[in-house]
């Protein structure tokens, strides 16, 4: 029986000391990597302690699901066929001083494809080599597409084609007052693409300049390469960018955490509460999808809170 006690108290009490450090300190500090490797993240702040599946009072997903396989690599030096038959992979292709992930390519499509023939004002953040404003431009169909690139290499000066619609300036993504002058002169952006530095801290700085007042009503904010949040150096904040987007999910869901059930099922639209305090962002959020290594966040202003209606039927 004593036996039985101490394994369970063994089992306990590292879960109650790090119940009571989130609670004195709001997230566990990293576990340090090695250099070059891997980045330990943070549990996120203010979260309910967690409990593993498996443990008593767990839920999580299932060690089926967690079972490891072997994920093979595609070794062949010929693209797929679906990606070949891509018109934005047929553009690239075309493309001087190309790189790219492959699998971006329907990514893009999905996303930015049903905006291709619309006039449109288009921040990317990352100039490089210039293949990516080379490609957009060929891409995008409308003759008054506006695309601005801003990098802080003073030798992307060199792709600027304003005859093109095509306007590079060089300057830091994290330099607010830069930015301001960027989103004064060309925009507001129906589409901000982040292919910047990669840094987390980067990243994060210039959606919190830009999202507001840089992007449009509606618009698409997209950030790409995240996998580079779990590497160093680019990883460079103890909060990445996907843990700016677990926080954007809240947010959008903000309206619900704040209330119970009882406020949004009632019989009458006249019984519905006159508002709800929210977050500004959780009225402009509309969509945000999660791809491997992209995030797409499209920002649209929804004028009232979400209301519930039940059919004559069931009252």
């Amino acid at each position: 029986m004593i036996v039985g006690l101490l394994k369970e108290l063994a089992v306990a009490l590292p879960r109650y000391v790090r119940y009571r450090a989130r609670q004195a300190f709001g997230r566990s500090a990293p576990r340090a990597a090695a250099p070059g490797g891997p980045v330990a993240l943070p549990a996120r702040a203010n979260a309910t302690p967690s409990v593993a599946a498996g443990e008593p009072g767990g839920i999580g997903l299932e060690p089926a699901l967690l079972a490891p396989v072997s994920w093979p690599s595609y070794k062949q030096a010929a693209p797929p066929p679906e990606l070949l038959a891509s018109p934005l992979y047929q553009i690239w292709e075309a493309t001087p001083n190309r790189h790219k992930w492959l699998h971006y390519f329907a990514i893009y499509q999905s996303v930015l494809g049903p905006w291709r023939g619309s006039s449109l004002r288009i921040l990317e953040i990352g100039v490089y080599r210039g293949s990516s404003l080379l490609m957009w431009r060929e891409y995008f169909t409308h003759p008054e597409t506006v695309i601005v690139g801003i990098d802080i290499d003073p030798d992307c000066l060199e792709f600027d084609a304003p005859e093109r619609g095509v306007h590079v300036h060089i300057g830091s993504q994290t330099d607010r007052t830069f930015l301001a002058q960027m989103v004064l002169r060309y925009g507001p952006f129906d589409v901000i693409i982040d292919d910047g530095s990669h840094h987390s801290s980067h990243i994060i700085t210039s959606f919190n300049h830009l999202f507001l007042t840089g992007l449009k009503d509606p618009g698409i904010y997209l950030v790409e390469d995240l996998h580079a949040n779990y590497w160093r150096p680019w990883r460079d904040s103890a909060n990445s960018f996907l843990d700016l987007c677990k926080e954007l999910v809240e947010a959008m869901h903000a309206h619900y955490a704040q209330t119970t059930a009882a406020t949004f099922f009632v019989k009458e639209p006249a019984d519905q509460v006159d508002a709800i305090e929210v977050p500004l962002i959780t009225t402009l959020l509309e969509e945000i999808r999660f791809f491997d290594s992209i995030v797409a966040i499209y920002k649209a202003r929804r004028p009232f809170i979400p209301h519930y209606r039940r059919s004559e039927t069931e009252r």
